[in-house]
Parts: structure tokens; sequence; C-alpha cells
């Protein structure tokens, strides 16, 4: 279908929108909050040789990714615009390569216009393009990687040279490229032994250097790294891993939990996403697999079905952050799905366009983004470290809650916070809350109470308790994820 003045421009504005929307939140700087903190400390602190070894904090990253955030950090220092260059980047680049992948399934730009807005008004997506952390860079592979096997107007020779190329990188900047990468293995088989072609040379080349880089990168990366147990035990409380047994109550609590989890943060649509979207979702896997669509099925599928099995065995976890790669292949499988209804619609209705939806859909979704509140902030522990700044006198005391001790430390380091008071950092005393008033109470004169990333009702539990204790509070400052208070210990 040839797609009219009105469907380009439309196609043209939401691309531009997307480009406005991860810039305006880059260009808002939001505070790093704890995650974010601890990764940007090792790359800050140490040099390009360090960052091929453990990380400090029990921070895991791929190597290539800390490398390029390395080098960013050189490019633009002492600030987060550095740290966040490159995911912002890899956004953009995923924009780029899912337009294509959508072009290439669809010819209608209904779909194309209702997947492009999945995409881009999916505040989500918005917030990771500001993240500094490895998990945009997930989303570039997933998209890349599909995106080139999917083209059909390359030589097959020239299209392995690349697979080949992308893939063994891909290995060294995402976590999630294994999983990526043995799907599209997957899919090529499949579609060789269909169609009969005569390339498995090829793809046994590409197959083994693929196999080759993985097996290097965990053996020098991976293989019986310190961090490994905690990883488990931490991925463990969150619930991250699914449930090996199928046969029990767990199993299926899991697996609901995380399909919500898709439909509601993943894609952050509310209640359209969990109910109209997950319809939609399923109602493409069908219809692709009833129209003979099995190569796709492959693609859209395995990925998340690889993912689950891995977190089974406790190898990879299914969490958030973690599938954020899977937003494209969600977001096409629910593209089936509406294509199908649209064709359906139009065919009882006897239309063949309809210029209030082209327009209908993207608007629908912009309003459910806005509904949020944009730019997206976390933790803002700048706007509590300006207050205390601006406000603290001459030998005060500033006390650092424990886990606001890692964003702490790297607006210390980068000099946006550079004062000589004295400085008491927080123990966590999660077993008896008791230890914070005794921590406090060793403090003398002026001191101010620096919280954020508060685990539990901590901060409720401390100034409650100072107050009920008599210490005179004579400052108060709060904002999102953070806070400060002034508190007067006596002499």
């Amino acid at each position: 279908m040839t797609k009219s003045p009105l469907e380009q421009k439309v196609i043209f504005a939401i691309l531009i929108s997307s480009i406005l929307l991860s810039a305006i939140q880059y260009i808002y700087n939001r505070s790093l909050w704890l995650d974010e903190a601890v990764l940007a400390l090792n790359i800050i602190n140490k040099n390009s040789f360090q960052l091929l070894q453990p990380l400090d904090y029990n921070q895991v990253a791929p190597v290539l990714f800390l490398q390029i955030e390395k080098l960013f950090s050189f490019i633009i220092p002492n600030s987060e615009y550095g740290l966040r260059l490159f995911p912002l980047l890899c956004f953009w680049a995923s924009l780029y390569f899912f337009y294509k992948i959508i072009k290439l399934l669809f010819t209608d730009s209904y779909t194309i216009i209702f997947a492009l807005s999945l995409f881009v008004f999916n505040s989500t997506l918005i917030y990771y393009s500001n993240e500094v952390k490895q998990y945009m860079g997930d989303v570039l592979v997933l998209t890349a990687i599909y995106s080139l096997v999917l083209q059909t107007d390359k030589r097959e020779k020239d299209k392995y040279y690349l697979l080949c190329i992308a893939g063994t990188v891909s290995i060294f900047i995402s976590n999630a490229a294994p999983i990526i990468l043995f799907s599209t293995g997957m899919y090529i088989l499949y579609n060789n032994i269909k169609n009969k072609r005569p390339g498995f040379k090829y793809i046994a080349a590409v197959f083994s250097i693929w196999l080759i880089s993985f097996l290097v990168y965990y053996y020098c990366f991976i293989h019986q790294h310190p961090t490994k147990d905690i990883m488990i035990d931490y991925w463990s409380d969150a619930k991250a891993f699914m449930p090996a047994n199928p046969f029990t109550k767990g199993f299926y609590e899991f697996l609901f939990s995380k399909f919500k989890m898709m439909f509601t943060s993943l894609l952050n649509f509310n209640y359209i996403g969990l109910y109209c979207l997950s319809f939609l979702f399923f109602a493409g896997y069908i219809l692709t697999r009833k129209r003979k669509k099995t190569g796709v099925t492959l693609l859209l599928l395995l990925p998340i079905l690889l993912h689950l099995l891995l977190s089974a065995f406790k190898l990879y976890p299914f969490d958030e952050r973690l599938v954020l790669y899977l937003c494209p292949i969600i977001i096409i499988a629910i593209a089936f799905g509406f294509n199908y209804l649209k064709e359906y619609i139009f065919h009882i209705s006897k239309i063949e366009r309809s210029r209030l939806l082209l327009i209908f859909v993207p608007f629908i979704f912009l309003i459910i983004f806005f509904t949020n509140s944009f730019p997206i902030k976390n933790e803002e522990i700048k706007t509590s470290l300006s207050y205390i700044k601006n406000n603290m006198q001459a030998n005060d005391n500033i006390y650092v809650y424990y886990s606001a001790i890692p964003a702490f430390t790297y607006y210390t380091d980068i000099k946006f916070f550079h004062i000589s008071s004295p400085i008491i950092k927080g123990s966590s005393n999660r077993g008896n809350k008791e230890l914070y008033i005794t921590e406090l109470q060793n403090c003398t004169g002026r001191t101010w109470l620096l919280f954020t990333h508060i685990y539990g009702k901590e901060e409720n539990y401390i100034v409650e308790r100072l107050d009920t204790l008599g210490y005179s509070k004579t400052e108060v400052f709060n904002n999102k994820g953070t806070s400060a208070y002034l508190y007067y210990f006596g002499e």
C-alpha cells in the first residue's frame, strides 16, 4: 500500500517526537540513583584496564559497554551527560533499526504507525535511554541483529558477513546477546531448511565464530566471577528466577507476575497495556502461526522462552531492566494482532482508509505518556545537595544515609558538591533500626541528614524517633526520592 502524504507526515512526526522526548530527558539531567551511581564510580575512578577486571560495589556490566562509557566520560568529563550519551545514542540507533524491522514486516501504514507509537511513547524506553546502565545496549543489539536478518535485499554472503561481525561485537556489549543470537540462529536454520537454500557452510562459519566469541568472553569475564553468589542471592530475593517445577503454585504465580510486569511496567501504558495490548499480543502470536509465519514466530517467541528457561536455572534473572530488550518483539507481536484486527474491521466496514485512525492512535499513546511526570525523575539527590549547600553554616555536619553514600560520593568526586564540613557515613542497620538512632546520637551540633533510596520506612522511623527524643528540627526539604533535614544534637 502506497503511503499517502498524511501517513508519511504522521510517521515523520512520531520519529521526531522520539528524538525530542529522549533529548529533553537527556538535557533535564536527572540525578543518578543508587545503581547508576555505583557503576558510574567504577567508570570514572578506574582506568580502561581496570574496567576489564571485576568491578567494585558488586557491579557487573559488559566490557565493551564499560570501555565506551569510559571514552564518553573523557569527552564530557565530570558530568552525567558524558555517562548518558552512549545510552541515548543506543536508543536513537534502536529507533532506526526498529523502524526498519516494522517496514520489513508490515506494508500497512496504520500498523507501522501503531507499532512506532508503542515504541516511541513508552516512558520505560525513554527513561532507559538516559540510564547509566547497559540495558539500552541490549535493545540496540536485538533491533540491529533482527533488522539485518530480516533484510531480503542483500546477498546471502554479505548478510552472513555482517551478521558475523554484528553478533561478535554484540557479545561484548550486551549480556542478552547470547539469547538474541540463539534465536536468530534458529530463524536462519529454519528459513534455510524451509526454502532449501544451499548456504549451510556460511551458517556453520557464522555460528562457529559466535560460539568461539562467547566462549572467550565467558572464560575471560564470566567464569568464576566473584559476584556470582551475591547476584544469585539478590535476584532470588527479588523473585526474578522462575521456579523450575511446573507443578507448583509458585511456577504459575511467577509467570502471571512477569506477564503483568511486561504489560504494565515494561510497556508503560497502564490498563490499556494490561488488557488491550495483552489481547493483541496473544492474537498476534496465534495468527502469525496460523498464517504460517513460523520464522517470524521463532524470532518473537524464542527470546522470551529462552530467557525464562535460563532464569529457572538461575543463569539470567527475568526482571524489568534485564528484559528491556524484549520490548521491540513484544511490540511487534502486538502489531501483528493489531494488523489482523484492523483488516477484519476494515473488511466488515468496507472501508480502505481512515484518516482519523492515523492521528488517533499516536495521540492516545502520547496522552498516556504525558499522564506520567515528564521529564522522568527517580531519586533527585542533587536537589537535596543544593539545598544543604545553600543553607548550611560553617562547622555543620552531614550525616549520609547508607544507601545515599554511592550517589553522594559520585557528586563529591565530580565536584558538584564540594564542601569541607565533616561527613558521617551511615551504616546499614536493617536488622535493628534503633542502631540508626544510636549512631546519630553520637553527632554534635547542627547536623544535616541526607536521605535517598530509602529501604522500607527507615527514614520515617529515624525522623519520628529523633522528634520523639526532643531533638530540634529546623529545616526540612523533600523532593522526588530524596530529602534533607537539619537537626541540632547539642554540644
